[in-house]
């Protein structure tokens, strides 16, 4: 997954962020909401101050996890 601008990037975490089908939850150890897509492996992280920390491909072991 390479984009080639910041607001690209940007776009896509929103993209898996705002989808009705993506699994929410929050992180016990840091308070940050985790937004998982499975069908598409996506998996985005938004600190609890609203800002987007990351967001990657990922298994569906890591996104367990998380």
């Amino acid at each position: 997954m390479r984009y080639d601008s910041a607001d690209n990037y940007q776009a896509g975490a929103n993209a898996v962020i705002s989808n009705l089908s993506a699994s929410h939850k929050v992180r016990a150890e840091d308070g940050d909401d985790v937004d998982v897509l499975k069908m598409a492996g996506e998996l985005a992280v938004v600190s609890q101050w609203g800002y987007n920390c990351s967001r990657f491909i990922a298994d569906e072991d890591y996104c367990n996890r998380q």
